[in-house]
This record gives C-alpha cells, sequence and structure tokens, in this order.
C-alpha cells in the first residue's frame, strides 16, 4: 500500500556521473574563491592566477642558486595545475552541452565500471575528508582516474 508514495529511483547514467565527478573536481579547485562570483568567473580567474604565477616563477628560474631551482620546481608545478585545470574545464563544458548527452554515453562505454565506482567514491567522499592533505591527495587520485577514463574523447 505505501509502496504507491515511494519515489522511483532515478537512473544516472554515465554522462551524470562525469559531469559530477568533474564539478566535484573544479568545485574543490576553486574552494578558496568566493561563492557568490558564478562559476566560470571562478574558474578563469584561477586559471588567470595559475597563468600569473607561473609566469611569475619563470622569470625567477636559476639553476645557479637553490632558490633558482625552487623558482623552477615551482614552475614545473604550477604549469602542471594549469593545464589540469584547463583540461578538467574544458572537459567539464562538453559535459555541459545535453544535446551531446548520447554520444558521450556510447563513447564512455567501456569505462562506465571505473566510472561508476569513481562516482561512488566521490558521493563518499566524507569518508575520505578527515585531513587536508589526506583531502588532497584523494582529489588527485579522481583527477588522475577521471582524466585517464575520459582520455579518448578529444
Amino acid at each position: 500500500m505505501f509502496g504507491i508514495f515511494k519515489e522511483s529511483e532515478k537512473i544516472i547514467d554515465t554522462y551524470e556521473q562525469v559531469g559530477f565527478i568533474l564539478k566535484s573536481l573544479l568545485t574543490y579547485e576553486l574552494r578558496d574563491l568566493p561563492i557568490r562570483y558564478e562559476f566560470w568567473y571562478r574558474v578563469a580567474i584561477r586559471q588567470e592566477e595559475l597563468r600569473t604565477l607561473s609566469i611569475e616563477h619563470r622569470s625567477k628560474v636559476a639553476m645557479t642558486s637553490a632558490v633558482g631551482r625552487f623558482h623552477q620546481t615551482q614552475y614545473e608545478g604550477t604549469k602542471q595545475k594549469l593545464s589540469k585545470l584547463e583540461r578538467l574545464a574544458d572537459m567539464y563544458k562538453s559535459f555541459c552541452i545535453e544535446e551531446e548527452r548520447e554520444a558521450l554515453n556510447h563513447r564512455l562505454h567501456f569505462q562506465k565500471e571505473a566510472i561508476t565506482e569513481l562516482y561512488e567514491h566521490v558521493q563518499n567522499k566524507e569518508l575520505y575528508m578527515y585531513c587536508d592533505s589526506v583531502q588532497q591527495q584523494f582529489w588527485n587520485a579522481v583527477s588522475e582516474d577521471i582524466l585517464h577514463a575520459i582520455a579518448n574523447l578529444d
């Protein structure tokens, strides 16, 4: 009798799972920027911050001193962060286009199990958030896995 009022479970397809994972990753990357700004504006701000920081470190690279080598290391790290952020943002943009849903679902068919497992991890992320370093490691692992899973979409 009470089964009539039970909500039917919505089936979440691979397209939605990937979109959710990418949005969660980007939100984590933008966590220290004010929420009052629109999402894509915050993405642009973070990208510009990383570009500026990269240029600043690049200008101070000198292999003859420890500080110069520090700037070299920071330059390479910042360049990688920027590249990863740009890739995540570009991928998320493609998952915001509803007309692409069927084609993307089809192309992601072979990665469905890996994406579903990753989606479940992100859904239960509270289990992995007990300190900042673990949180950072978790999101780095999610980023690596999702980029690997959707690597062939380009």
